[in-house]
């Protein structure tokens, strides 16, 4: 995929705002603020340096960024969108990662508790705390000036806390003892480390869907599946041999372009 050409208005205009997001609402909100819309496949192809090989500092001022999660995203998408959000900030503010930012999820109406929560294990957390944490989640159900309240109210930070975090964050630790097991035949050490992944997510295994790669909620389902399998003995050292690699294959916790 090539990169993304960075649009006029924001070279001109260098942005407070930022809004990340496809449909009208994304673009009537892009309006309100006074700043361009970025598209989703923008945002994952990356902006495009200029002839140089160097990059424009337009995000010198950018205070906020809002990514707008449309209905049928899931919890593990719109962490990625996150991610590519940061991407650019990363390569076109003066101090790169360490640039303060506050970022609001703008979510459906109908969003569950599950996916705010979702969100909160991507970002290494708890839960989502606007004063603390650097973000919000927004429904939109409310009214412009309500989200710009939920605006005023986040910390900005840059990246390096959920940097620490994720360095500590004991589910990312379990499921890299597990990628790690299946480079090896040795199935006694995958055996142990499906006990630790099982053990960190317990009773909310259905968090595994956002560290696993596309399609992740069928790839989620996948690794339950054979976690159980593993530490009930159905998984033999004879058929590790053969599934080290599916289960190499299902997880997702490092890209090679990730800034986190």
């Amino acid at each position: 995929m090539m990169h993304s050409r960075i649009p006029e208005q924001l070279l001109a205009s260098p942005p407070e705002s930022l809004v990340a997001g496809d449909g009208p609402y994304a673009a009537a909100l892009a309006t309100v603020l006074g700043t361009e819309c970025l598209h989703l496949d923008q945002l994952q192809a990356g902006p495009a340096s200029n002839p140089d090989g160097k990059y424009p500092l337009v995000f010198e001022d950018l205070a906020r960024a809002v990514l707008v999660v449309r209905e049928s995203t899931s919890a593990a998408e719109a962490l990625r969108s996150h991610e590519s959000v940061w991407r650019w900030v990363a390569k076109l503010a003066p101090d790169g990662d360490q640039h303060e930012l506050a970022f609001l999820f703008v979510v459906p109406p109908e969003t569950s508790n599950g996916f705010e929560d979702a969100l909160a294990a991507g970002l290494s957390l708890d839960r989502i705390v606007p004063a603390t944490t650097g973000h919000a989640v927004w429904r939109r159900s409310g009214s412009l000036q309500e989200m710009i309240e939920v605006l005023s109210q986040i910390r900005p930070m840059d990246l390096l806390p959920l940097k620490a975090r994720r360095a500590a964050d004991g589910k990312r630790s379990a499921l890299a003892k597990l990628r790690k097991a299946a480079a090896q035949r040795e199935f006694s050490t995958a055996r142990d480390a499906a006990r630790d992944v099982l053990d960190a997510f317990s009773g909310r295994e259905y968090l595994l869907d956002i560290f696993c790669a596309p399609p992740n909620h069928q790839n989620g389902n996948l690794l339950r599946s054979w976690l159980r399998k593993a530490v009930t003995e159905a998984v033999t050292p004879e058929a590790w041999i053969t599934q080290r690699q599916q289960v190499a294959g299902w997880l997702n916790l490092e890209k090679a372009n990730s800034i986190l």
